[in-house]
C-alpha cells in the first residue's frame, strides 16, 4: 500500500525520524549582520565591530585612545542616568543604582555617597566634553552614548570630542585608562 502524502525526503534522519539538520554557523551569521558587512571581512567577528564607534576604530578612523575614551564616557553617563531613574539607564552600566535619597547620605564621617560619586564623574567628564565645543558633545553623545552612526559632516567634530574625553581620562593611545579618582 502507498503512503500518503508527500514523498519522504532522501536524507539523515535522528532515531524519531526527523531531519537531521545542520546547526548554524555562528561566525556566519555574526559577519553577514548589516552593521558589520561594509567592515573588511577580517575585522568584521571582532567584538568592536558590534557598535558604530568600534567599527570607526576597527577601520582606522579612531585611534584606540579616543575608542577608549568613548567607551568610558558611555559607561559613565550610564552609571549616573541608573541614578537619576532615567528610561535608557541600563545603557553601558548594567542593572539601576537604588539612591538611599538620604540628606546626610555621604556627609557622615568616612562614608562615601555612590550616588553622588557618579555624578560628580559625569559632570567632569560632561564639562570635559563641552569644552571641545557644543557640535563635539552631541556628536559624542550620538555615537557613543547611544551608538547612532556618526552623522555626516561630524566625524571632525566626534574626534575633536573623543580627544578631550581621553585628555580628562587620561587615555593613552594603544592601552587601558589609568587608575585614578575619574
Amino acid at each position: 500500500m502507498a503512503r500518503r502524502g508527500r514523498k519522504r525526503k532522501l536524507a539523515p534522519r535522528h532515531p524519531g525520524g526527523e531531519l537531521v539538520r545542520a546547526a548554524p554557523q555562528a561566525f556566519g551569521l555574526a559577519a553577514r549582520q548589516p552593521h558589520r558587512v561594509w567592515l573588511p571581512e577580517a575585522k568584521r567577528l571582532d567584538q568592536k565591530a558590534g557598535s558604530p564607534l568600534g567599527c570607526l576604530n576597527l577601520l582606522g578612523v579612531l585611534s584606540n585612545a579616543q575608542y577608549l575614551a568613548g567607551v568610558r564616557y558611555a559607561v559613565v553617563v550610564g552609571k549616573y542616568r541608573a541614578v537619576i531613574e532615567t528610561p535608557r539607564a541600563m545603557a553601558g552600566a548594567g542593572r539601576g543604582y537604588d539612591c538611599p535619597g538620604d540628606l546626610k547620605c555621604g556627609r557622615e564621617g568616612g562614608e562615601r555617597c555612590e550616588c553622588r560619586h557618579r555624578k560628580e564623574r559625569y559632570d567632569a567628564a560632561f564639562a570635559a566634553v563641552l569644552e571641545a565645543g557644543q557640535r563635539a558633545a552631541r556628536a559624542v553623545a550620538r555615537v557613543a552614548v547611544h551608538g547612532e552612526a556618526c552623522p555626516r559632516g561630524a566625524l571632525a567634530d566626534l574626534k575633536r570630542g573623543l580627544d578631550a574625553l581621553a585628555r580628562h581620562f587620561a587615555v593613552k593611545n594603544g592601552s587601558g585608562c589609568k587608575t585614578g579618582s575619574r
